[in-house]
């Protein structure tokens, strides 16, 4: 926050992005899941807002921090990185930890977060 107590363009850009990620999972999980009782409609919108965290902006980090430096890049969503590296300046530039945890959870976790909504949605029994 600024000495006023507003949001910056860019905290405010990145609280706006992450709001509709939340509205669009749910939705989707939603839609996903009638017909199914309130536990798996539940558990189907996280896993959708889950996966599209991992693969709508961490998957960019990964692919800005392996081609160049998020300072550099004027993307879009480079915003939300450049404000999130006013905490750690590590996620600013190519730190092989950070960048090495995030290629594991954008692989593994959205990987994972969508064969969990596919089990559901088609009730398979490794649910």
């Amino acid at each position: 926050m600024h000495a006023g107590g507003e949001l910056g363009a860019a905290a405010g850009g990145s609280l706006l992005l992450c709001a509709a990620l939340l509205a669009v999972g749910c939705a989707l999980g939603l839609r996903l899941g009638r017909g199914r009782g309130a536990a798996d409609r539940a558990l189907l919108a996280w896993l959708c807002f889950n996966a599209l965290v991992h693969f709508a902006l961490e998957g960019p980090y990964v692919y800005l921090s392996m081609v160049g430096s998020i300072t550099d890049s004027d993307a879009l969503i480079a915003s939300l990185w450049k404000e999130y590296g006013k905490a750690d300046a590590r996620w600013l530039y190519f730190d092989p930890t950070i960048v090495s945890v995030e290629i594991l959870t954008v692989v593994l976790g959205g990987s994972l977060a969508l064969v969990l909504v596919y089990a559901i949605v088609k009730e398979k029994h490794y649910r």
